[in-house]
């Protein structure tokens, strides 16, 4: 069972006790009050691929009708006595900018790691993130703001598995990518997975991409959401380029493998002219190079599930795509 989540509050009361509160010459901390939009600063990181300015305009204009009902969160800011940096709310902030009006907001104590987990847990709350916007949040609180892997399982209230996968992808999908896709509301888990696998094991995939992503004309039709966006460099990736020139066994010494929490690779693989061969120097956990060498057959048939789900998915996606043409 996942540990119980933290709330912003308990990450707050945390802090105070550590004595890590900012001191900050502003409305008391704990307290909901009404700030003017420009004290407030950009802080943490950013959660968000793309946020779209129709929706800022909707909602600047609801809170002009209606008010505002649901506080952002906002911690006083280290530097700047009597300013604030955002938490969690980016989009009522700049809606409330927007539509000139003072913004509601809960002032809490938070240190910095403490401000990054409660962006997180607020924002994994609403259950409005994509899957790649979850997976980018994952790499950049244990990439550029030094949380501890572990820390995802608590703000994403998910395992070791599921906290792997977020890291893998997050850190495998470049940002210029997704800066071009957008957030893709469309594209799950398997997609996102087999992409950033094939981009590992295929070194000729992230070249085609990127000269696909140069030449890529956003006022096309075919690209005007970012699921055709997805599929465009998708596509990309896995087409194979016209060779004549017979293909030579791979004889490199293999492709690195890292695992999270380890800060140097633990083994390689490669593939060879006659199978692939796995190599572990390193053991990520006490006693698994034991366990792996008697219990080996069971990781192969574990694998072979994980690449029936991925042909199950391409097939789906192939016919999807077949039908589409049709219409």
């Amino acid at each position: 069972m996942a540990a119980r989540k933290s709330s912003p509050r308990d990450l707050a009361a945390k802090s105070r006790k550590d004595g890590l509160a900012a001191a900050n010459a502003g409305p008391v901390a704990g307290r909901i009050a009404e700030l003017d939009p420009g004290l407030v600063h950009a802080g943490g990181l950013e959660d968000r691929i793309d946020v779209s300015q129709a929706e800022i305009a909707t909602l600047a204009e609801s809170l002009r009708k209606a008010g505002q009902k649901v506080p952002i969160l906002v911690r006083p800011h280290p530097d700047k006595p009597g300013e604030y940096e955002i938490v969690a709310g980016r989009r009522r902030l700049a809606a409330c900018r927007l539509a000139g009006i003072n913004v509601r907001a809960e002032i809490q104590d938070l240190d910095d790691a403490s401000l990054v987990m409660g962006q997180a847990i607020e924002n994994i709350a609403r259950e409005d993130l994509t899957y790649i916007e979850r997976a980018k949040l994952a790499a950049r609180m244990v990439d550029e703001a030094g949380l501890a892997a572990a820390d995802i399982d608590t703000a994403f209230s998910c395992g070791k598995t599921d906290r792997s996968r977020y890291l893998k992808i997050g850190r495998g999908v470049p940002d210029d990518f997704l800066s071009f896709i957008g957030k893709a509301p469309g594209i799950g888990r398997p997609r996102w997975e087999k992409l950033v696998a094939h981009m590992a094991s295929d070194k000729t995939a992230l070249p085609r991409m990127r000269e696909e992503l140069a030449a890529a004309n956003t006022e096309d039709g075919r690209l005007s959401g970012p699921d055709a966006r997805f599929s465009h460099l998708y596509d990309a990736a896995f087409r194979s380029e016209v060779n004549h020139k017979p293909a030579e066994p791979r004889t490199l010494s293999g492709d690195e493998i890292w695992v999270p929490s380890h800060d140097k690779p633990v083994g390689t693989i490669k593939r060879t002219g006659s199978g692939v061969q796995l190599t572990l120097r390193d053991a990520p956990e006490p006693g698994f190079l034991d366990w792996l060498a008697e219990n080996g057959q069971l990781l192969v048939v574990q694998m072979l599930r994980e690449y029936g789900t991925y042909r199950m998915t391409e097939d789906l996606s192939k016919a999807d795509k077949d039908e589409k043409a049709k219409e």
